[in-house]
């Protein structure tokens, strides 16, 4: 079968399609793998073929505009400049897209292109599957939509309005562009709502994450599929770092457990205030701390309050192996970062920013193996009661329990059945 997979955003929302792409071909399919420009680089040694969107995701974050407003926690913003980025990339995207998803008996889509797959099923009679890293549709009564609102509401209804509303608005955004490029394309303009239309016309989701964190809800239909976590295949390029570097390895050792400091995802402004405040936290707590920078340009300078034995820095390093060294693990709250954490078996607070990271927040705070700290709200005093709320018997038995659980998950084979039973059965194409 030759199978077009389409996805955009960050890290986050490439690697699983990568994974499922490798998992895909090792089958013996014949994969596309279409995702943003700035990803060619990272995808190329795994051997998939990469389609290039002309779209450079990690510009748009990573400017200084982009920083600011995820360091607001602004979702409303984060929507707009999300839409801007497709109305005036428009037309290379509809060029791309078209041309990665012709002549294919298959289209699996990530949801924020999940109306131009859906355009091409109907044009060309492609089948067609929702893949999703974040529970964001159908709607449902248990939880609402991550957009609108991180927090559950009181009644059911609530949460469901919660996702009519943002159909709503998400829609009327983006139905003049699409319906231009439709008429191009000699299909009449949309009716209707395209979410409603994917439940309605039973065109498989496929669900990314674990059911620990969000388990199935009782109002979805059966073409929905909570697999679990998609991860690259083991023995593959990403796991060639099988161990952790000697001093860092000599230094866990040598002492407690540490607070690992995750700050490297973050929108951080003032890198060195947020480096003193773990430094700080950690002297205060008499703990030892891992303070890691990942792609950000933080730099320990000075460090006053304390020496090298109780604080590492360092830049990156295999999170599957150093957080089961780690007492508790706070980080930005990234699907894959936090189904990592989760595995490790260890308590975790997230700092969250924008997207599906309030909601994981949430979800690891209802649960009560973890707590959520939106990014603005984070302040000293506020970690530090995150920290001693979480050095906690049933809290940390609870955590060792669900991530032994999630680890013994195949999030990806799950998967692979899922594509194959329904390949062999038959898939929908969208219909308008």
């Amino acid at each position: 079968m030759r199978i077009t997979l389409l996805t955009i955003g960050t890290l986050g929302d490439v690697r699983p399609f990568l994974a499922l792409a490798l998992g895909l071909q090792k089958l013996g399919h014949q994969v596309n793998l279409a995702g943003p420009e700035n990803f060619i680089s990272y995808v190329e040694p795994y051997q998939v073929p990469y389609h290039s969107l002309e779209v450079d995701t990690k510009q748009l974050l990573e400017s200084e505009e982009g920083k600011r407003w995820m360091a607001a926690g602004n979702v409303n913003k984060f929507m707009e400049e999300l839409q801007k980025m497709f109305h005036e990339r428009r037309y290379i995207l509809e060029r791309d897209i078209l041309a990665a998803c012709q002549d294919n008996d298959l289209i699996i889509t990530h949801p924020l292109l999940l109306f131009h797959a859906a355009t091409l099923s109907e044009k060309f009679h492609i089948p067609l599957m929702l893949a999703t890293p974040f529970p964001d549709s159908p709607k449902t009564k248990e939880f609402p939509q991550f957009l609108v609102r991180s927090k559950k509401l009181p009644f059911g209804f609530l949460n469901l309005l919660t996702y009519f509303l943002f159909a709503k608005v998400y829609e009327k955004s983006k139905r003049r562009d699409l319906n231009e490029w439709r008429i191009k394309l000699g299909l009449s303009p949309l009716r209707g709502s395209v979410f409603a239309n994917i439940v309605k016309q039973h065109i498989p989701i496929l669900h990314a994450y674990s059911n620990e964190l969000v388990p199935f809800p009782k109002d979805w239909s059966e073409h929905n599929f909570i697999t679990g976590n998609w991860k690259i295949p083991e023995k593959s390029i990403e796991h060639t770092e099988d161990h952790l570097p000697e001093e860092l390895l000599a230094w866990l050792e040598a002492g407690k457990a540490p607070i690992y400091f995750g700050f490297g995802s973050l929108p951080i402004l003032e890198p060195q205030k947020m480096i003193n405040m773990a430094i700080e936290i950690a002297n205060n707590l008499q703990t030892r701390a891992i303070i890691a920078s990942g792609w950000s340009d933080m730099i320990a300078k000075d460090l006053p309050y304390t020496d090298s034995d109780s604080i590492f820095m360092l830049k990156s390093a295999n999170h599957e192996l150093l957080f089961p060294h780690c007492s508790i693990i706070i980080h930005h709250g990234g699907a894959g970062t936090t189904h990592t954490t989760l595995e490790s078996g260890v308590p975790s607070i997230i700092c969250s920013t924008y997207a599906d990271q309030p909601f994981w927040g949430e979800r690891i705070t209802e649960i009560n193996i973890g707590r959520h700290i939106p990014f603005p709200k984070l302040t000293k005093q506020n970690l530090t009661d995150a920290i001693l709320e979480l050095h906690n018997n049933s809290v940390i038995e609870k955590a060792a329990e669900i991530g032994k659980r999630m680890k013994s998950e195949n999030g990806l084979q799950n998967a692979l059945e899922i594509i194959n039973t329904h390949l062999e059965r038959g898939l929908p194409v969208y219909r308008n």
